[in-house]
């Protein structure tokens, strides 16, 4: 908002002394972004925040000025004329919700003609060229007091004005652009055209010439954010549009149109007929209930009881004290004012930020409501950082090229409006944006990455969205470099993996079985299945669309898989020893491991602590469709010291199983 000093100095007058003016409006809240010099006057172009549209004019900035130096405002007279002849014509509101409020006067036998120099020189300083004398008044009042007004050439009006939306019509504006106007726009228009868009532009068919002879002139209301829309749509701001959007003054049309009534009468020579044109009403009762108290602890000091009246008085409030409530009603051109906390902050502001003591409010900090998913996943993160992982997290989006990879449940859920043309897609398996993450750790030259991320994967069933929160972990290169405890770097692999998830499902007490499977993010023969978690060599396929040349093992696990279970926690050694043994068994290729260890488990013999292979040995000794295989088995109890016989008995049970089921061979060292 561009501001002269000499046209502001009409309405206040301010003496600084040696303060300059620039920490003046910064003070009031308006930073100054540019001075100009004009001869003997200076334009102050000022940032106004969207919320304090009242200050987007002279008479604004003036009103400001006066409170905050708690100075005199002067009211500029406009003397008005009426002839002995009514204003008559027909002018209809179609639309009452984006147009509350219409005002028009007529005048007759004007004379346009070329502005008067004072006025060419305030609109030069405004940066806006000079028309003629009817079309520069109307400039002249939206930059003394900020209302938009617009004037017609009565005599180019066919048979009244409609305050409609658009119907797909054309209009030429003013700025010599044919545009089209929709039902999404607010229009004025006669009964054949539209001849102007609403709090935005005039048609040029329309428009005041030196020719024109009768004028009708426009000022009202309009819905801050049809304004706002259309103007968006069109692509077109104006200096109107501009004030419109951000809110007008709803109560001042009347006054404004009376202003610029006499302002052409006097230098054009025009006969104003008599009585306003008024279609709709708009009157708000805004009332703001609030207390000295309140505000003295909102503020942190006490304040003299006059200043309230005094200050909230200047910028036009009315003050009402009920015992200790204040009521205050704002004025119709502080659409910012609505709460209490809005008082709070206009007191401080007019007092000045300065004077208030720079104290933390002693309030007590609540602690923030703990619940087992979060605490979950705390612990979850925990546990993963104390490795060699680090958590990422990732974009949701993905491509379709990467979505059949995916391997997710349902039919991915596509974006209407996505960031990324290339990825319209939400993700359905969190390795597919790991893997972006892998990417880019290697192409910065890393020599490897281990990362999991706590996040949600999309998809859509039967017509509605669904999400669910998973777990990804993922590995490639080398996790740790070798160094004084480690000869050599470890490695990622498929079996640090699995050790990764046999560890979390171990900790969080949950049981795990796994079994070979397929799935499409992983390669044939390098999948395994634990209930609804998959792990796996990811394809060289995907891969390749990544650019990653390494191997890279992922696994991913539902978070439900694992919040059901109970955390491992710590108990007493056991005082008595444990008994280990080894048997070496020969079976069959083609049998395997899982099925050997679930038939162990499943016998549910008690002495039986844990067991483990311990080694896989085919060749010289060994025929060549057999394999064989030394399984560890250690057994002790918490009640007493196990006998020999008792340890024996229970391991022939584990051995004669393992023949019957598996036709297993016991090997003996000769």
């Amino acid at each position: 908002m561009k501001v002269s000093i000499n046209w502001l100095k009409e309405y206040v007058d301010f003496d600084l002394g040696e303060k300059p003016l620039e920490e003046l409006f910064s003070e009031m809240g308006f930073p100054v972004e540019e001075i100009i010099e004009f001869g003997d006057d200076q334009v102050f172009d000022l940032e106004i925040t969207p919320n304090r549209p009242d200050c987007l004019s002279h008479y604004g900035i003036a009103r400001e000025m006066a409170a905050f130096l708690d100075l005199n405002l002067k009211e500029p007279e406009f003397p008005l004329k009426e002839e002995n002849k009514d204003a008559e014509f027909d002018v209809k509101i179609e639309d009452q919700e984006l147009c509350p409020k219409y005002v028009a006067r007529i005048l007759e036998d004007v004379e346009v003609k070329d502005s008067p120099e004072w006025l060419k020189n305030k609109l030069k300083k405004m940066g806006v060229q000079s028309k003629n004398s009817v079309v520069d008044f109307s400039n002249y009042i939206l930059f003394a007091f900020g209302h938009p007004t617009h004037v017609f050439d009565m005599d180019k009006l066919q048979g009244g004005l409609r305050i409609r939306k658009g119907k797909g019509e054309k209009i030429l504006c003013l700025d010599e652009e044919l545009r089209e106007v929709t039902q999404d726009d607010l229009i004025i228009a006669d009964l054949r055209a539209p001849v102007a868009i609403a709090g935005i532009i005039g048609g040029e068919e329309s428009s005041v010439t030196f020719s024109t002879r009768k004028v009708l002139i426009e000022s009202a209301y309009f819905n801050p954010q049809s304004i706002r829309k259309t103007s968006k749509r069109l692509g077109i701001s104006t200096e109107a549009s501009y004030r419109f959007e951000r809110g007008a003054d709803p109560e001042v049309p009347e006054r404004i149109a009376d202003v610029l009534a006499s302002l052409i009468s006097k230098y054009s020579g025009a006969k104003v007929l008599r009585g306003r044109i008024m279609k709709g009403e708009l009157k708000e009762k805004r009332e703001i209930s609030t207390s000295r108290e309140f505000i003295e602890k909102s503020l942190g000091a006490n304040l003299e009881q006059e200043f309230f009246k005094n200050k909230l008085s200047k910028i036009g409030c009315k003050v009402e004290k009920e015992g200790k409530i204040l009521r205050i009603k704002p004025p119709s051109w502080r659409r910012d004012l609505e709460i209490p906390e809005d008082i709070v902050e206009e007191i401080a502001r007019l007092k000045g930020y300065g004077v208030f003591p720079s104290i933390l409010p002693s309030i007590a900090q609540p602690q923030g409501l703990t619940t087992p998913i979060r605490d979950f996943r705390w612990s979850l993160r925990n546990l993963l950082s104390s490795l060699w992982y680090m958590e990422a997290m990732t974009y949701v989006f993905v491509s379709d090229e990467k979505d059949k990879f995916s391997g997710g449940e349902g039919n991915p859920l596509r974006l209407m409006n996505p960031l990324n043309k290339k990825e319209p897609l939400l993700r359905r398996s969190l390795i597919l944006t790991l893997l972006d993450s892998v990417s880019l750790n290697l192409r910065m030259g890393n020599k490897g990455a281990a990362l999991f991320e706590l996040g949600k994967v999309y998809w859509e069933e039967n017509g509605e969205s669904r999400e669910e929160e998973k777990l990804a972990l993922i590995e490639t290169g080398i996790l740790l470099d070798k160094g004084w405890s480690r000869e050599e770097p470890l490695l990622a692999s498929f079996y640090s993996l699995k050790g990764t998830i046999e560890w979390l499902y171990s900790y969080f007490g949950v049981s795990l079985k796994f079994r070979e499977g397929l799935h499409p993010l992983f390669e044939d023969g390098y999948a395994l299945n634990f209930g609804n978690g998959w792990m796996g060599l990811v394809k060289r396929e995907l891969l390749d669309i990544y650019r990653i040349d390494e191997e890279v093992f992922a696994a991913e696990i539902p978070i439900k898989a694992l919040l059901n279970g109970k955390v491992a926690s710590f108990r007493d050694f056991l005082k008595f020893p444990s008994v280990k043994r080894d048997v070496s068994l020969l079976f069959s290729l083609s049998t395997k491991y899982s099925e050997i260890e679930r038939k162990i488990s499943s016998l549910g013999i008690p002495i039986l602590h844990s067991f483990f292979l311990v080694d896989l040995y085919r060749g010289k000794g060994i025929a060549h469709n057999k394999k064989s295989l030394t399984f560890s088995f250690v057994f002790r109890t918490e009640e007493k010291t196990l006998k020999s016989e008792e340890v024996e008995k229970a391991l022939e049970d584990i051995v004669r199983t393992l023949e019957r089921e598996f036709g297993a061979i016991r090997r003996r060292n000769d």
